[in-house]
């Protein structure tokens, strides 16, 4: 029981918020993430960190049941986490140098097929800006 309490505190506390934030940025509440540049060690085009952060999130929970079957000795857990990282490592690494726009929120399509830049409004005409964000000076 102890082990399932600190597994959940160290990886799934951090795994939560982090699908938190690729929530926020998928329904199209935090929206400012995609004018800005992307981070380092990031060769895409366009900044795509929510959508990556989403991925970091499902692997870290994908994770805790491999490390629950390491710490209990599963006959299986070697199988488990060879699947884990021939499925997620790839993932990791390719995310780095692209990302299909089709696995990207509608917003965002919109967004790319208004022009995609800094000077392009992140609300279509279509959408009302929050209150919240035009405080803070987004259009």
């Amino acid at each position: 029981m102890e082990d399932i309490l600190l597994l959940a505190l160290i990886i799934g506390l951090p795994a939560l918020a982090l699908l938190c934030a690729f929530g926020a940025a998928w329904a199209g509440r935090w929206r400012t993430w995609a004018v800005k540049e992307p981070g380092p060690f990031i060769f895409t085009k366009r900044n795509y960190a929510p959508m990556q952060l989403g991925i970091a999130g499902l692997a870290l929970l994908c994770i805790c049941p491999a490390i629950l079957a390491s710490l209990d000795r599963w006959e299986h857990a070697e199988t488990l986490w060879t699947v884990l990282i021939v499925v997620f490592v790839p993932i990791g690494i390719g995310m780095r140098w692209w990302w299909p726009t089709a696995v990207t929120p509608k917003w965002h399509k919109d967004w790319v097929r208004r022009g995609g830049t800094d000077e392009t409004p992140l609300w279509g005409p279509h959408e009302t800006v929050p209150a919240r964000a035009a405080r803070k000076g987004w259009k």
